[in-house]
C-alpha cells in the first residue's frame, strides 16, 4: 500500500532519538481520532470528519506530486500509485487527480502516460461511484487520438464507462461516430495481426479488440438506437459493407451483420447503403452456413423495408454486375449465387400482385446474363444454373408473374426458355445434328439445335426443372397456341428431367393437333422431333417414352396400308429402335416389342434385321421386375415380354413369310442360348421350338398340345399329381411309394448348389446356378396356357425342305442349332424351370423322326451324352424345393434314350449295346426307373433283338434280383412273354437261362398267390374298419381300389403261367423233359392244412407238358374215314384221369380213331391191329356170337384196344380206373360241349383306320379302305383269313351271310388266337346304316382297339365312345420321307403316295379306370419291320389284362381251365358206376350195389396193397382185378 506523506516540521530533534518516539502508524491512528491539527487527544472524532481527513490528505498529497513543475517520469510514477489507491476515494479526488494530470490523458501524452491515464480511468471506473460531469469529463479524455497500441485500453476504458454500451447515452452521438471512424482502422489491424500471426489457436489483441468494438457497436444501437439518424445508420452499415468485402473472418461478418440486423430492426436502411448491403449480404446467406440465417434475415428486413422496386433493381443490377466480370472471383461468385437466392425467395414469398416484382424483359435479361457466367468448372456451373433455375421456377410459380405469363408478350420469355434448355444441359462434349430448313410449323424449331446428352444435369437442377415445368404445366391450358407450342418444346427438349404427368401434356399436344399424323405436311418432321427428343432418348422417364411410343404405335397403324407414307415412317422408326436398344423398363419393352413385332411383318428386307437385332438383344436382358415372380403367363406379367413378341412374330412369318421366320428363328435360337437372360425370355422359344414336327410331306409345322402329360406328371408338372404330392403329409413327400420303396437307391444325392464328383458310380449335379431360385410358381404347367401373341399357324411350312436342299438359306430353319442347344442344357445344366421343360418335351419331339432325319449326328451326340450321364450318373438333380428325386430326371432321360431306339438304324452296333446295357443299369439303380427300362428292353427285343441276345444273361440274372418288387412283376412277365416269341432275340439262351426264367414266373406265381389272399381277406373283413367309439372312423377301401389290389395279382398269376407256357413251347424239344420235374414240383403249394395241391391253372399247365413234352408236331386233326359195322358197338368213351379218351373202331379192318381231349388240347391218332394170316391147318373162328354157321369178317371193338394200351393184368385201383361214358344223349351232349371249347385262349381287337382330317366316329367307321400303309401293316399284323364257313372262332364275326365281310385277318400259335375286327373290311352301307352300327357293335364291344391314325390331328380317347373300351393303341406314321435308313427290307409299308412309311409312333391309351398295363404307356417309335409284332404283343397283353379286369369281384376262366372243369364234372357225375360184366355169377353184385364198389371224389382217402405189380384196394381185391367193370 502507499504510505502516507511525513510531516516535515513535527519531526522529534536529534536529542530525542535515543528515546524513540510514536511509530507512524500511531501517528496514523492518532490523526484518524483526534485529528491532524493537533488538538487534544483526549477528543474522539467522527466518522465522516475522518473520511473527509482522509480524502483532504489524498488530494493535497496527489496534487503536489502530479504538479506539472515535476518530471514526467515521477508523475507517471505518482498516478500509478493514485490508480492503486483511488479505489478508497471519492470523485472528487478522482477529479483532483484528473485536472492535476490532464496532460498526461491527452493526445500528446507518451504512450507510457496515457497506458497509465488509462488504467487510472478503468481504476476509478470499477471502484467510484462518478456523476455524470466526471463521466463526460473522462469520455472526452478516452476518445482523444491514441497510439494503436493503446486501442485494447481505450476500447476497454469506454466499456467500463457505457457499461458495455449498454449506459452511454451521455455520449451519443459522439460515441457512435468516433466508434464508426474507428471500425475501418481497427479492422484494418485486426486484419493485419491476422495475416502475420503463426497459430489461429488464440486472437491477437487487435483481434480482440475489434470484436469487442463490434460487440459495443452492436451494443450501442440496440440499447441507445433513438440517437441514431438515417445518415448515421446509413455510414455504420457501408463501413461494415466495406470491412465484410475485405475480411476473410466468420468472426468479424457475424459480428458485423449482428450490427446490420440491429440497425434494420429499429429503422430503414437508407438508399446509399442498400446496394452495399446486397452485395455483401447476398454471398454471405448463400455461403456461410454458421451465419446465413442471419443474413438472410437481415436481407428480408433490408428489402420488405426497402422500397420494392428500388430493391429489385439493387439485386438484379448486382447480378448484373457481377455476372460481368470476366474472370469471377470466388466472392463474385458468391454474390452472384446469392442474389440468385434473393429473388427466388422474393418470388417465392411474394404472392400478390401488389407487390412490384420486375418486369419479364428486366427478370429475363438478369438471368440470361447470370446463366452465362463461366466459372470455368463444370460442377461450379451446375450450381449456379441450379440456383437460376431454382428462381425461374419460383418466379413462374408466382401468381402474379403466371398472371404476366398469360397475359403478356411472350417475345421476352422466348429467350429465356432457349436459355435455359440449352445452359441447363451442358455437358463436356455433344453430338452436332444437322440444321434442317426452317418449316413452317406450329412447334418450335428445337430440332435443328444441338441435341445434348443429359449427363451433367444434377439434383438440383433437375428438381429445379420439375418445378419449371410443374409451374408451366399448371398454367399450359390457358396459354395461347404459340405460348403452348413454346412450353411443349421445352418439355420436349427436358423430358428425362421433368415429371412423366408433365410431360403427358406432350402427347397429348401432338395427339391433339395431329401434327404427326398425315395429312400434316410436316408430319414425318413432327414424328422425327416426337422420336429423338422422347422415345429414343435412353435417359427420358420410361413412362414418357412409353407414352410418346403409343402415338408412335397409332402413328404406324394409320401409315402401314399407304407405302409412300410407311416408307417414310419406316426408316424413322428403325433409326429410333436401334437407338433405343438399351431399354430396360418392362412396360416400355413390352410395348416396344409388341410394335416391332408388328413393323417387321410389312418393313423391307434392310429395316427388317436391324430391328430384329434390336429385339434380340431386349430379350436377353434381365429386366427391372426381374425378381418379380410372375404370377400368371400373360403377356403383362412377363419380366421381359419381348421374347414373347418375338416368338408371335416367327409364329406369324411361319407359313407365310418363311424367310422371315428363318431369321426369327436364329434369333429366338441366340435368346434361348443366352445363360444371362431372363428364365422366362429363354423359355419362351423353347416353349415354340417344341412344338416343331415335320409332316407326312416333309413339311414344317407345330402342334397345339404336345401329348407330354406323363412325363409332366413325373416333375409334378400337372394339377393332379402336384395335388397329390402337396396332399402327402410332410414327412412323406420325398420318400418313395410302396411300389419304388424296395427299389435301389444307389446313386441318390441329395446335394444342392454344387457339383459333386467322386468315385463312386453315381455323381451328383445341380440344374440350379447361383442365380435366385424363381420358384413361387413354375413357369409352365401341363396341361400347357402358352397365350402365344398369336395363333398357331394352321399351314405347314417349307422351312426344313429349304434347308435340306442343295442350298439352303441362312434364313432356314437349320434343326441343328435347336439340338446343339438342347445337347447344351442337358450337358452343362440350366435353370430347374428350362432344364424340366426339355426333359419332357423332347421327347415327344423325338418321336417325329422326319424331323430330325437331317441332324443324325446331333442325335447321336444326344445318345452318347445320355447314354453317359445315366451310366456315370453325372446328370443334373432337381432343385430340393421341387419336391423331386434324382431318379424322377433318370426317368425321364430314359424316356428319351428310348424314344432314341427309332434311330439305331443310323447307330453302329456299339451304341445298341449300349442301350440296351443303359436300360439293364437303370433297372436297378435309381427310384422308379425299373417299370420304364423294362418297358424299353422289350422294345429292345424288337428293334435291338442281337443287342438283347448279346446281353440276355444279364437281363435275366437283373430280373432274377429284383423277383422281391412285386410291382414289377407284370411288367418282367410281359416282357419274358414277348422275348419267348422272338426267337432272334434269345439265340444263345442256355438251358440255364430257361430254368431263370421259369424260376422267375415261379417266384411271382407265388407272390401273386399270396396278394390275392390278401386281397380276398380285405374283402372278407372290410367290416372291421367300421367305426368304433374308440378309433374313431376308418374309411373303407373303395371297390375300385379293393379291385385293383385283386385284379393284378389276378393278371400276374394268369400272365405267369402263360410265360411257362410260352417258354416250355419255345424249348426244344429234346431239352424239354429236363425241366418238367422241376416245374410240376414248384407249381404244387400246400394249403392252410399243409396239404400239396396244385390249382386248376397248375394242372392244365401240366397237362400241357404231359402233351407236349415229346411232342412238337402241334395240332392234329381227325381223319376223314368212315366206320364200319354197328356204331353202337364200335365207339366207346372213357374218362381215363383227366381227359376224355374216344374210340372209334373199324369192325372189318380193326382201325380204331383215338380222340383224347385234354384240358389243353385235343390229340388225334390211329390204332390198327395187324392181323396175321391164319394157317390152313387153323381152325375155323367165329368173330361173334352167332348160331349162323356163315363166316365173317374178325371183329375188334374198342375195348380192346384201351385193355391193349391202358391194362394188364396187375390189380388197378378203383379210384383211377378209367370210367365209361354211357352211350347217351347226355354223355353226347358233355362231350359235344367240351369240343366247342377251343384249345387255345381266344381274343379279339378292332384295327380302325383313321383317313386324314378324320375326328368324328362316323366318319371313321364308314372308310371302306385304308393306306398303303395300313394294308401293309395288317398283312403283316395277321393272316388274312375267309370268314364263310370258318371253323375257328370268329369272335362274333358272320360266317354263314358274309354280313360282316368275307375276310378279316386273324392270328393264332399253340396257346393264342387274336381275331381282329377290321371296319374297313366290313360292309358299309351309309344309306341303311348311316352310323355305321354294325361295324359299331363289334368294334364297340372290343376291350382293345388297334387306331391306325393318319388323321394329322391327336386322337383322342373319347372319339370311339363305348363303355367296353378300355384300351387303344394309336399308330402313328412318323416318316414318309427319304433317305432311306441302313439296312432297310423292300417289305417297308407305303402310303397312297407310293412313299415308303419307315417308322410309326406308338402309344397306348387306357380308360382312367385301368392302370399302367403297357410298355407303350409312353410314346414309342418302332420300325415298319417290327411294328405289327410289336402291336400284336400288345395287343393280346391288353386282351389279357382287360378280360381280367372285366370280371372284376369273379375270377378270369381260360379256355384250359374251362375244358379241364367240363371233364371234371363228368368225373363227378359218372364215377364208379360201371357193372361188372359177370353180374349172372353168384356174389358178383347187382346194378343196385353199384358192382359192390364204393364211389370216390376227389379228396376222399384211399388205401391199397401192392399186389401182382399193381395196387389191390383193401376189402375190393376183386374189384381191383375186374376190368369188365370199366372196360
Amino acid at each position: 500500500m502507499p504510505q502516507d506523506p511525513i510531516d516535515n516540521s513535527s519531526a522529534p530533534n536529534e536529542s530525542a532519538k535515543s528515546s524513540p518516539g510514536p511509530t507512524l502508524a500511531e501517528r496514523v491512528r492518532s490523526l484518524a481520532f483526534y485529528g491532524n491539527d493537533g488538538a487534544s487527544p483526549g477528543k474522539r472524532r467522527s466518522h465522516n470528519e475522518l473520511k473527509d481527513d482522509r480524502e483532504s490528505a489524498f488530494r493535497t498529497k496527489y496534487i503536489a506530486e502530479l504538479a506539472t513543475d515535476r518530471s514526467v517520469k515521477d508523475r507517471i510514477k505518482s498516478l500509478r500509485t493514485a490508480t492503486k489507491e483511488i479505489y478508497k476515494h471519492s470523485s472528487q479526488s478522482v477529479v483532483a487527480i484528473l485536472d492535476a494530470a490532464h496532460d498526461l490523458f491527452g493526445e500528446s501524452a507518451t504512450v507510457d502516460a496515457r497506458r497509465t491515464g488509462f488504467s487510472f480511468i478503468i481504476a476509478a471506473l470499477d471502484n467510484v461511484a462518478l456523476d455524470n460531469a466526471t463521466r463526460a469529463q473522462i469520455f472526452e479524455l478516452i476518445i482523444e487520438p491514441a497510439n494503436p497500441s493503446l486501442y485494447p485500453d481505450q476500447i476497454t476504458s469506454i466499456e467500463k464507462l457505457t457499461g458495455q454500451g449498454k449506459n452511454a447515452s451521455l455520449f451519443q452521438p459522439r460515441l457512435i461516430h468516433f466508434l464508426n471512424e474507428s471500425l475501418l482502422e481497427f479492422f484494418t489491424l485486426a486484419d493485419r495481426s491476422r495475416a502475420d500471426k503463426r497459430s489461429t489457436s488464440t486472437r491477437s489483441d487487435e483481434e480482440v479488440v475489434f470484436a469487442t468494438v463490434l460487440n459495443l457497436l452492436r451494443t450501442l444501437i440496440v440499447y441507445d438506437f433513438n440517437n441514431m439518424d438515417e445518415y448515421l445508420s446509413g455510414q455504420v452499415m457501408i463501413r461494415l459493407a466495406t470491412i465484410c468485402k475485405q475480411t476473410t473472418s466468420g468472426s468479424d461478418l457475424k459480428g458485423a451483420i449482428s450490427i446490420v440486423r440491429a440497425i434494420t430492426d429499429h429503422m430503414q436502411v437508407s438508399d446509399e447503403a442498400l446496394q452495399p448491403l446486397v452485395e455483401v449480404l447476398c454471398p454471405v446467406s448463400y455461403a456461410r452456413e454458421k451465419i446465413r440465417h442471419e443474413a438472410q434475415l437481415c436481407l428480408d428486413k433490408i428489402l420488405v423495408q426497402s422500397d420494392q422496386t428500388r430493391a429489385m433493381d439493387v439485386l438484379l443490377d448486382t447480378m448484373k454486375k457481377t455476372a460481368e466480370v470476366h474472370e469471377p472471383s470466388p466472392s463474385s461468385i458468391r454474390c452472384l449465387r446469392g442474389t440468385l437466392l434473393q429473388l427466388e425467395h422474393i418470388y417465392s414469398r411474394s404472392n400478390s400482385a401488389d407487390v412490384p416484382l420486375p418486369s419479364l424483359a428486366e427478370f429475363t435479361a438478369a438471368l440470361k446474363q447470370a446463366m452465362t457466367v463461366d466459372h470455368g468448372d463444370l460442377i461450379q456451373n451446375q450450381t449456379t444454373m441450379a440456383l437460376s433455375l431454382r428462381t425461374i421456377a419460383s418466379a413462374i410459380d408466382n401468381e402474379f408473374m403466371i398472371e404476366n405469363l398469360i397475359l403478356n408478350d411472350w417475345s421476352c420469355l422466348d429467350g429465356m426458355l432457349e436459355e435455359v434448355a440449352t445452359a441447363a444441359l451442358i455437358q463436356d462434349d455433344h453430338d452436332s445434328v444437322n440444321e434442317e430448313t426452317t418449316i413452317a410449323s406450329p412447334i418450335y424449331p428445337f430440332a435443328h439445335s444441338l441435341e445434348f446428352k443429359l449427363t451433367a444435369i444434377t439434383k438440383d437442377m433437375a428438381q429445379a426443372l420439375q418445378d419449371i415445368s410443374r409451374g408451366l404445366a399448371k398454367v399450359y391450358p390457358h396459354l395461347p397456341v404459340d405460348k403452348q407450342t413454346l412450353v411443349i418444346n421445352l418439355f420436349l427438349f427436358l423430358g428425362n428431367i421433368i415429371s412423366p404427368n408433365v410431360m403427358t401434356l406432350v402427347v397429348q399436344y401432338m395427339q391433339d393437333h395431329r401434327v404427326v399424323f398425315p395429312p400434316d405436311v410436316n408430319w414425318a418432321s413432327h414424328l422425327q422431333l416426337l422420336t429423338d427428343r422422347a422415345f429414343s432418348d435412353p435417359v427420358k422417364h420410361p413412362s414418357y417414352r412409353l407414352q410418346s411410343l403409343n402415338l408412335i404405335s397409332e402413328v404406324f397403324e394409320s401409315v402401314k396400308g399407304d407405302p409412300s407414307d410407311f416408307a417414310k415412317f419406316e426408316e424413322m422408326f428403325t433409326a429410333s429402335v436401334v437407338k433405343t436398344g438399351t431399354a430396360s423398363d418392362p412396360q416400355l419393352m413390352k410395348k416396344l416389342a409388341e410394335l416391332a413385332s408388328k413393323f417387321l411383318i410389312h418393313t423391307n428386307k434392310s429395316n427388317f434385321e436391324p430391328v430384329l437385332a434390336v429385339l434380340t438383344g431386349l430379350a436377353m436382358k434381365r429386366g427391372n421386375g426381374e425378381e418379380v415372380l410372375p404370377s400368371s403367363d400373360t403377356l403383362g406379367d412377363h419380366a421381359n415380354p419381348t421374347s414373347k413378341y418375338l416368338v408371335g412374330l416367327f409364329i406369324q412369318c411361319f407359313s407365310s413369310r418363311q424367310e422371315r421366320a428363318g431369321n426369327v428363328f436364329q434369333s429366338l435360337i441366340s435368346i434361348a442360348s443366352n445363360v444371362e437372360a431372363h428364365t422366362e425370355a429363354r423359355l419362351d422359344p423353347i416353349k415354340v421350338f417344341v412344338r416343331l414336327r415335320c409332316d407326312s410331306a416333309g413339311a414344317l409345322e407345330m402342334l397345339e398340345m404336345p401329348d407330354t402329360q406323363r412325363l409332366a406328371a413325373v416333375l409334378l408338372r400337372t394339377e393332379e399329381s402336384a395335388t397329390e404330392r402337396l396332399s402327402l403329409p410332410a414327412r412323406n413327400r420325398t420318400i418313395p411309394s410302396a411300389e419304388e420303396n424296395s427299389q435301389s437307391r444307389s446313386g441318390r444325392n441329395s446335394a444342392l448348389g454344387k457339383s459333386q464328383r467322386n468315385d463312386s458310380r453315381s455323381r451328383t449335379r445341380s440344374s440350379m446356378g447361383d442365380r435366385k431360385s424363381e420358384t413361387a410358381r413354375p413357369l409352365w404347367m401341363y396341361p400347357h396356357s402358352e397365350n402365344f401373341s398369336q395363333r398357331l399357324p394352321a399351314k405347314p411350312s417349307h422351312l426344313l425342305e429349304e434347308h435340306r436342299s442343295a442350298y439352303p438359306s441362312k434364313a432356314s430353319v437349320n434343326l441343328k442349332l435347336w439340338l446343339d442347344l438342347v445337347l447344351k442344357i442337358l450337358e452343362d445344366g440350366s435353370d430347374w424351370e428350362i432344364y424340366s421343360y426339355i426333359l419332357v418335351h423332347v421327347p415327344s419331339q423325338l418321336t417325329n423322326i422326319s424331323l430330325f432325319i437331317g441332324n443324325i449326328s446331333q442325335v447321336e451326340r444326344l445318345h452318347d451324352l445320355i447314354v453317359s450321364q445315366l451310366q456315370q450318373g453325372n446328370f443334373f438333380e432337381p432343385p430340393v424345393h421341387s419336391g423331386l428325386k434324382k431318379g424322377d430326371v433318370a426317368l425321364c432321360l430314359y424316356h428319351t434314350l428310348t424314344i432314341l431306339i427309332g434311330y439305331t438304324a443310323w447307330f453302329q452296333t456299339q451304341k445298341m449295346t449300349d442301350i440296351v446295357n443303359t436300360f439293364l443299369l437303370g433297372i436297378g439303380m435309381w427310384d422308379r426307373t425299373a417299370k420304364s427300362c423294362i418297358h424299353s428292353l422289350a422294345l429292345c427285343c424288337h428293334e435291338l433283338p442281337k443287342a438283347v441276345d448279346r446281353c440276355l444273361p444279364k437281363i435275366l440274372n437283373k430280373m432274377s434280383q429284383i423277383i422281391g418288387q412285386s410291382h414289377l412283376a407284370m411288367d418282367i412277365l410281359e416282357f419274358l412273354a414277348r422275348l419267348a416269341r422272338l426267337p432272334a432275340a434269345h439265340q444263345s439262351i442256355t438251358q440255364e437261362h430257361r430254368r431263370t426264367i421259369f424260376g422267375i414266373c415261379i417266384n411271382h406265381l407265388h407272390q401273386s398267390r399270396e396278394k390275392r389272399q390278401a386281397a380276398d381277406d380285405l374283402a372278407n373283413h372290410k367290416s372291421s374298419n367300421r367305426h368304433s367309439n374308440f378309433s374313431g372312423e376308418v374309411a373303407s377301401p373303395s371297390v375300385d381300389a379293393m379291385a385293383m389290389r385283386k385284379d393284378l395279382p389276378e393278371y400276374v398269376y394268369a400272365l405267369a403261367y402263360h410265360v411257362i407256357t410260352v417258354w416250355f413251347l419255345a424249348t426244344a424239344i429234346e431239352n424239354r423233359p429236363e425241366h418238367v420235374g422241376w416245374i410240376a414240383k414248384n407249381l404244387a403249394w400246400k394249403n392252410e392244412r399243409g396239404e400239396e395241391i396244385l390249382e386248376e391253372q397248375s394242372q392244365v399247365t401240366l397237362d400241357m407238358m404231359h402233351r407236349t413234352g415229346y411232342l412238337d408236331l402241334g395240332e392234329t386233326t381227325r381223319p376223314s374215314m368212315a366206320l364200319r359195322g354197328e356204331p353202337e358197338a364200335n365207339t366207346r368213351t372213357w374218362l381215363i384221369g383227366l381227359c376224355i379218351v374216344t374210340m372209334e373202331t373199324d369192325a372189318v379192318d380193326g382201325v380204331t380213331l383215338i380222340t383224347k381231349r385234354q384240358a389243353s388240347g385235343t390229340t388225334y391218332s390211329t390204332y390198327q391191329q395187324h392181323f396175321a394170316q391164319l394157317p390152313p391147318h387153323h381152325v375155323e373162328v367165329r368173330h361173334r356170337a352167332s348160331t349162323s354157321n356163315i363166316r365173317v369178317p374178325p371183329c375188334i371193338y374198342p375195348h380192346h384196344v384201351l385193355l391193349q394200351l391202358c391194362s394188364t393184368i396187375s390189380p388197378s385201383p378203383i379210384p383211377t380206373q378209367p370210367i365209361v361214358l354211357p352211350e347217351d344223349d347226355q354223355s353226347r351232349r358233355a362231350i359235344a360241349t367240351f369240343d366247342r371249347i377251343d384249345t387255345v385262349d381266344g381274343h379279339k381287337a378292332g384295327v380302325i383306320y383313321i383317313g386324314p382330317g378324320q375326328t368324328k366316329e362316323k366318319e371313321i367307321l364308314a372308310n371302306v379302305a385304308g393306306s398303303g400303309a395300313f394294308d401293309a401293316f395288317l398283312q403283316a399284323l395277321g393272316t388274312k383269313v375267309q370268314l364263310q364257313g370258318a371253323t375257328f372262332n370268329t369272335q362274333g364275326l358272320d360266317r354263314n351271310t358274309n354280313m360282316d365281310g368275307m375276310y378279316t385277318y386273324a392270328w393264332r400259335d399253340r396257346v393264342t388266337e387274336i381275331v381282329f375286327h377290321i371296319p374297313t373290311m366290313m360292309p358299309t352301307d351309309i344309306e341303311r346304316d348311316p352310323h355305321c352300327a354294325n361295324k359299331k357293335r363289334h368294334t364297340g364291344n372290343d376291350f382293345v382297339n388297334v387306331i391306325f391314325n393318319e388323321s394329322g390331328i391327336p386322337f383322342r380317347f373319347d372319339t370311339m365312345d363305348s363303355a367296353f373300351n378300355y384300351v387303344n393303341i394309336i399308330i402313328v406314321p412318323e416318316q414318309v420321307t427319304t433317305p432311306q435308313p441302313p439296312g432297310s427290307t423292300t417289305n417297308i409299308p407305303r402310303v397312297d403316295g407310293g412313299e415308303k412309311v419307315y417308322y410309326f409312333r406308338v402309344q397306348l391309351l387306357c380308360d382312367p379306370s385301368l392302370p399302367d398295363i403297357s410298355p407303350a404307356a409312353t410314346p414309342k417309335i418302332v420300325s415298319a419291320s417290327t411294328l405289327p409284332g410289336y402291336v400284336r404283343q400288345l395287343t393280346l397283353s391288353a386282351s389279357v389284362f382287360c378280360l381280367v379286369w372285366s370280371n372284376r369281384g369273379g375270377e378270369h376262366i381260360s379256355n384250359w381251365r374251362a375244358r379241364l372243369r367240363e371233364i371234371r364234372r363228368l368225373r363227378e357225375r359218372h364215377a364208379n358206376t360201371g357193372n361188372t360184366a359177370n353180374v349172372g355169377y353168384p356174389g358178383m353184385g347187382t346194378a343196385a350195389d353199384r358192382g359192390g364198389a364204393r364211389s370216390y371224389i376227389e379228396g376222399d382217402e384211399w388205401k391199397g396193397t401192392l399186389a401182382m405189380g399193381g395196387l389191390a384196394e383193401e376189402g375190393q381185391f376183386l374189384m381191383s382185378l375186374d376190368f369188365t367193370r370199366w372196360a
